[in-house]
């Protein structure tokens, strides 16, 4: 099952930063015996942006809590730089978690990033947590 989670550009935070739709726990990821794929999109008002390279390995994507080996694939850009995809295998009790990221991107030349700057366990920090 897809799990699909807009990215707009939040106006009320100073700065400005990366909001992730997580309504409706679309941060939650059931488990199952399949890989499941998770999508970050650009939209609304960061839809003309690109996500921003922060390794060579994960394009605009970076934990800031390190999952263990294994449960997630590298993510990966699509060509035009709006999305970035990763799969997430949650197969049995042990691959359960809770994991803090961020994301970066440029919209009109300047970069922004969503609002995870460390281990706070705030709303605002985006997660993806392995029922």
């Amino acid at each position: 099952m897809p799990n699909n989670l807009k990215v707009t550009l939040d106006k009320t935070t100073t700065p400005w930063s990366l909001d992730i739709d997580q309504h409706g726990n679309a941060n939650h990821v059931g488990q199952g015996s399949n890989a499941q794929t998770i999508t970050w999109q650009l939209s609304g008002s960061a839809a003309s942006g690109s996500f921003d390279s922060q390794t060579a390995n994960q394009p605009g994507f970076a934990w800031i809590q390190t999952p263990p080996a294994g449960i997630f694939g590298s993510p990966t850009l699509s060509n035009n730089a709006n999305e970035i995809t990763m799969s997430d295998l949650n197969n049995s009790p042990s691959t359960g978690g809770e994991w803090i990221y961020q994301l970066s991107a440029t919209i009109n030349n300047v970069v922004y990033q969503s609002n995870a700057t460390s281990i706070t366990g705030t709303t605002t920090n985006p997660s993806i947590k392995n029922d």
